[in-house]
């Protein structure tokens, strides 16, 4: 019996050890509706330092935006220096603190002329 016990007890700690989330790569979609989408015209900016640094945006007006989640922050980083009008998704709750416009998802971007 006690064996039975150690047993069930033992996996449950497996199973349960091995579960990871990480909270702050997880997107939830009662976060996001198509009434938060908006456009911003901006540039792509890295802040921080390695090994931690944050992709963000920054528009015309000087507001940043955090970008998320981190994989589209990391396909945005090539496109640093150009002027890029992004359609993006407001995120209610911040993922990323620090950035004074909040935390936004971009869906669709195209670069822009300069002015």
């Amino acid at each position: 019996m006690k064996t039975i016990i150690f047993v069930i007890v033992f996996t449950a700690l497996i199973v349960f050890s091995c579960r990871t989330v990480n909270s702050t790569e997880k997107t939830n979609a009662e976060n996001i509706s198509m009434e938060n989408t908006s456009k911003i015209i901006g540039r792509v900016v890295i802040f921080g330092n390695e090994p931690r640094t944050d992709v963000g945006i920054v528009d015309t007006d000087g507001i940043e935006y955090a970008v998320f989640p981190r994989s589209v922050g990391n396909e945005l980083r090539q496109l640093q220096g150009n002027l890029i009008e992004f359609t993006v998704i407001l995120l209610d709750e911040p993922q990323i603190v620090g950035f004074r416009g909040g935390t936004v998802t971009p869906i669709k971007w195209e670069f822009r002329q300069s002015p």
